[in-house]
């Protein structure tokens, strides 16, 4: 019997504490990076480490399909970190399609202006922007 105050049904899928609209796509994106309840400390003192060297300007944790799971750091934030959640999807999704002997473990990618170092993962894609000028 469940205690009172939790519930029994599963939790709702959230991004950054917002819950995603009912046509499936996710809900607007919040400033706040605060994290749903149910991430492990580890998983976010990882996160934090990340976030905190000099040169990044923000992390994203996709799910596999694409959807944002958590961001920080203003490059990520609103349509900007949707462009980018749609855009290393398709490059994660291409060179897995195309790599058939072998599996992308990590992509390192420059412009510019920026560095993507992307991980992906069977469930979640890891994305780090950094500011390689600095």
């Amino acid at each position: 019997m469940p205690s009172i105050g939790t519930s029994t049904a599963p939790p709702t899928p959230q991004v950054n504490g917002v819950a995603p609209a009912t046509n499936g796509a996710p809900g607007p994106v919040a400033t706040s990076t605060t994290t749903p309840s149910n991430v492990p400390p580890e998983i976010e003192y990882t996160l934090s480490r990340l976030s905190g060297h000099r040169n990044v300007r923000g992390v994203l944790v996709l799910a596999r399909q694409g959807a944002i799971i958590r961001y920080s750091g203003v490059a990520f934030e609103g349509e900007q970190g949707r462009k980018y959640a749609a855009a290393v999807k398709k490059i994660v999704d291409c060179c897995r399609t195309n790599i058939e002997e072998d599996e992308l473990k990590f992509l390192r990618m420059r412009t510019k202006k920026h560095e993507l170092m992307i991980s992906p993962d069977e469930r979640y894609i890891l994305i780090v922007l950094q500011d390689p000028s600095q």
